[in-house]
């Protein structure tokens, strides 16, 4: 392949992240590989490590991406003072994003990074954001609690929420369960809120 350089590092360095989002929205991190994008992009492999350490680092910078675009849903989900309601709209907001970009959200789990790897601080920050939202929402149900307890709810919710999705995009939610994942979604929320309020 010959080599190109009609781009600068800025624009190579997005292009690659956007082409690897591309390929994995629609065939699964498990196919994305340095030889598959590098052919995408129209470059030498070589070219993709003068610009990412590796591919984990391209997966980082796809699944950074998809963090934040979680965080916008969130920015978007319906308006309530009701803190309680405004759990099931992020919940509703969260279910939706998940749909949309099921294999985007799975690579966040699925893509094991090289052992002894570091997860960036940026990364754990915006995972931390996310949870922030959440948190504050208990922490409005019950102004006297404790600021660890709310996030330690907010947590509980957003694994479970993750857990169920993830039964549902496996095929195998209806195995556990003969109801539908918006109304077991609700229900988690709703024994959560429950549980918290009763401190």
């Amino acid at each position: 392949m010959a080599r190109r350089a009609d781009h600068s590092r800025e624009e190579l360095v997005e292009l690659v992240v956007k082409t690897a989002r591309t390929m994995i929205a629609t065939q699964g991190v498990e196919k994305l590989s340095a030889r598959a994008l590098s052919s995408a992009i129209g470059y030498t492999p070589g070219t993709l490590y003068n610009h990412f350490k590796d591919l984990d680092d391209i997966v980082t910078a796809v699944n950074g991406g998809t963090l934040k675009a979680l965080g916008e849903a969130f920015a978007a989900a319906r308006p309530s003072d009701d803190p309680r309601q405004m759990l099931h709209n992020y919940a509703d907001a969260f279910l939706g994003f998940l749909r949309d970009n099921a294999k985007l959200w799975n690579a966040l789990f699925e893509f094991r990074r090289a052992e002894g790897a570091a997860v960036p601080k940026w990364y754990v920050d915006t995972i931390n954001g996310l949870m922030r939202i959440l948190a504050g929402c208990f922490q409005q149900i019950r102004p006297e609690g404790d600021a660890k307890q709310a996030a330690h709810a907010a947590q509980l919710v957003f694994a479970s929420i993750h857990s169920v999705s993830s039964l549902q995009n496996s095929g195998r939610l209806g195995l556990v369960m003969d109801r539908d994942i918006g109304v077991v979604v609700h229900d988690i929320i709703d024994i959560h809120i429950k549980a918290y309020a009763l401190g």
